[in-house]
């Protein structure tokens, strides 16, 4: 391998693998990057077992040839070197000259056959997607995926087609036991789409997906049973599905609500912040007293202080007689759904302190989130 880059061209697609390299996994050669020299350019892959990337990076290509680096200390010289432009120079046994600006490098690397294959993906069975959309559902859901290692079926996206009056949808939903977000978004092309059962997204897919839609405007996507797959711009995303069933989540969203409040989204955003920041472990839960014209705010954590804040609200529906109404929350429960909505208005719908309750903004019925209140007792 003989290759002249520019030095920015190449941290970027290397960055791109670092996300999915594994650094403590029990095979040292998923920790490295594949770097192929090819006519043009530079082919970089990078692989978990789990997810499988392929960028590309334009070069000066002098003498073909293919290493394994390992991906975080190449990534790291690389960034820091100066000049603009670096020179890679294979000298046999796996190892990488590295040249630029007067500094000289010495990478070992380890035997390229080692490295797992990159899955391929056929053309014709890619369905160009907006990017954007997708982008949006995995963003505006993935926070309520479960982090625990034992509720394997709650780490993932679930994702599905559902039919509304007529109209292929697409539908995100997330939940980690406490909460759910669900998303439907209508996709013009998505009857092509081979989708008779829900499939699931692991969590750091779900996270490589989203940095590899931005910025873009049309992909390609391919889905199957096993695998989710996303081509753009000569980069390619393979992520494989995860073997569980998720949950029949409809069976907990309620049909309807007793009474809906609706208030303005930034006040009330800025007021479960200030409540977050101040929470902990031990102490996290916010009460909110509802009247039918105010939302009264009280936080107590012993190991912090506490406080108390009032926001106007409206009363949309419900008895007036059985109000006020108390509920707990944990506050960064509210706060993340309130983040990632866009309305200026949201509605809050509850029925008792003891079910779920529902947060959505105006004008927009196909987001919401759905969390449980606190046992204030």
């Amino acid at each position: 391998m003989h290759v002249k880059v520019e030095r920015e061209a190449l941290v970027k697609a290397v960055h791109r693998t670092l996300g999915i390299v594994d650094r403590r996994g029990m095979m040292p050669i998923l920790s490295h990057v594949l770097m192929q020299a090819e006519d043009g350019g530079i082919t970089i892959a990078a692989t978990d077992l789990e997810i499988s990337y392929r960028g590309y990076c334009p070069a000066e290509v002098q003498e073909t040839g293919v290493l394994a680096l390992p991906a975080h200390y190449f990534h790291n010289l690389v960034k820091g070197l100066s000049g603009t432009t670096v020179e890679l120079n294979g000298t046999g046994e796996g190892k990488l000259q590295v040249l630029a600006d007067g500094s000289e490098y010495l990478f070992m690397g380890l035997p390229p056959d080692q490295f797992p294959p990159i899955p391929n993906v056929a053309a014709e069975s890619l369905l160009e997607v907006d990017a954007a959309t997708l982008k949006e559902m995995i963003d505006k859901t993935i926070f309520s995926t479960s982090g625990e290692e034992y509720q394997y079926a709650l780490q993932g996206l679930c994702l599905e087609r559902v039919d509304k009056e007529e109209n292929p949808y697409l539908r995100m939903v997330t939940t980690d036991g406490h909460r759910l977000t669900l998303i439907d978004r209508l996709f013009p092309h998505d009857r092509q789409i081979t989708l008779e059962n829900s499939v699931l997204i692991p969590r750091k897919g779900a996270l490589e997906l989203s940095r590899t839609l931005e910025g873009e405007k049309i992909v390609g996507l391919s889905l199957t049973d096993k695998d989710l797959a996303v081509q753009a711009n000569g980069r390619l995303l393979v992520v494989r599905l995860l073997d569980r069933k998720f949950p029949e989540y409809q069976r907990i969203i309620p049909e309807g609500y007793e009474f809906g409040f609706t208030l303005e989204r930034k006040p009330f955003l800025e007021i479960m912040r200030r409540i977050s920041a101040l929470s902990s472990d031990r102490f996290k839960g916010v009460v909110l007293e509802l009247t039918p014209d105010s939302l009264e705010a009280t936080f107590a954590n012993p190991e912090v202080g506490e406080g108390r804040e009032n926001l106007s609200l409206a009363l949309a529906w419900g008895e007036v007689a059985q109000l006020p109404l108390k509920i707990g929350f944990n506050a960064r429960y509210l706060l993340e759904p309130l983040s990632t909505l866009k309305s200026d208005r949201v509605v809050l719908e509850i029925n008792d302190p003891a079910r779920p309750c529902r947060l959505a903004g105006e004008g927009d019925p196909d987001y919401f989130g759905m969390v449980m209140p606190m046992d204030l007792g």
